[in-house]
């Protein structure tokens, strides 16, 4: 008989959520390109120059397809190269990369030659190791998009102490802290509402969703609140419930802090990067589990919508960071639209 795992406290979530939700200007897979680049020329004696130095990039096959798909904001140009000459140019000191970046500096190094070689490598999730040819310089970010795994700088060890991150929550865990009204927690999910993209007065919900998920795989720059390394996820979530803050209140954050509670399970259980639509097997569920929790749902209710929400939309898979995922996010939406109506 397995020992019963501790529960989640209150201080545990607060501090495993704030690691999950972050805000980021563009697409994550390319800003951890850009963000694995920055470091790399963070610490060198003399500033980097197009034609003097050359990196080797590998990527894992499912950040590639994403990178490769994304427009890099302000640049307004798709691939990786353009966010790797984003991320030499930024001045960001965190994951946030795109926010702020020398656009002269980065498009010398767009139209530079043979300074970047890209490798793809077998690795399942997100793995991303930008490597200074002949300088004993590396930075492997692995797992969470902001996670150095290892920063060597002149062949020193630069890696940060990362303290671990308490794991994910079970569903027993979801309901006791959602059903617990915690300040600190609630405060946090009305933060995340409230920062995301703004609304589009004059369009239905479903179409906001849609037109801000396009715009933000097409380059717009507005920042977006992430969840478990998704803006397209948060957005998802997000709208939804800020709407309905409006409407109902502090009343309705017990159900934001199930969804995102909800989204980190079923995250670590679907992986963070793979073929499927991250939006059908995370987003979409975590946030009708959180409108059915609203209006007293038990766990039985909320493991078939775990199972159902999923199957429904398993046509769902994930080509990339592209336009179409407002499409697709549209299509989750209406599959989610009867636990809103109800509320």
């Amino acid at each position: 008989m397995s020992p019963t795992r501790p529960a989640l406290t209150p201080q545990a979530a607060h501090r495993l959520l704030r690691g999950e939700i972050m805000p980021v200007v563009g697409c994550t897979e390319p800003a951890a390109i850009g963000y694995a680049l920055r470091l790399l020329t963070q610490h060198l004696p003399h500033p980097v120059q197009p034609g003097r130095w050359r990196v080797i990039l590998r990527i894992s096959r499912e950040a590639l397809r994403n990178a490769s798909t994304a427009v890099v904001p302000h640049l307004r140009v798709r691939g990786v190269r353009a966010a790797a000459a984003a991320g030499i140019a930024s001045s960001a000191n965190d994951f946030n990369i795109f926010a702020a970046v020398d656009l002269r500096r980065a498009r010398a190094f767009l139209r530079a030659s043979d300074w970047l070689e890209i490798v793809p490598v077998r690795r399942c999730g997100l793995y991303v190791q930008a490597r200074l040819v002949g300088q004993r310089t590396s930075v492997t970010l692995a797992g969470r998009h902001d996670h150095i795994k290892q920063w060597m700088v002149a062949g020193r060890d630069r890696t940060p102490v990362a303290n671990q991150m308490p794991r994910p929550p079970t569903l027993a865990d979801i309901f006791r802290l959602a059903r617990a009204w915690n300040p600190r927690l609630e405060n946090l999910a009305r933060d995340f509402l409230l920062r995301q993209v703004p609304a589009e007065p004059g369009h239905k919900l479903e179409t906001q969703i849609a037109r801000r998920i396009t715009g933000r795989m097409t380059g717009f720059a507005h920042p977006v609140m992430t969840i478990t390394g998704s803006g397209n996820q948060g957005i998802f979530i997000a709208l939804p419930y800020r709407a309905l803050l409006a409407k109902m209140g502090d009343a309705i954050l017990p159900a934001v802090v199930f969804t995102l509670l909800a989204q980190v399970y079923l995250t670590a259980k679907h992986k963070r990067l793979s073929a499927e639509c991250g939006i059908a097997t995370k987003a979409a569920p975590a946030l009708a589990a959180g409108l059915a929790f609203a209006r007293g749902a038990g766990p039985a209710e909320v493991r078939r919508i775990f199972r159902d929400i999923p199957a429904q939309l398993a046509g769902l898979t994930c080509e990339g960071a592209e336009p179409a995922c407002g499409r697709k996010a549209r299509q989750a939406f209406r599959a989610v639209a009867p636990w809103l109506a109800a509320l």
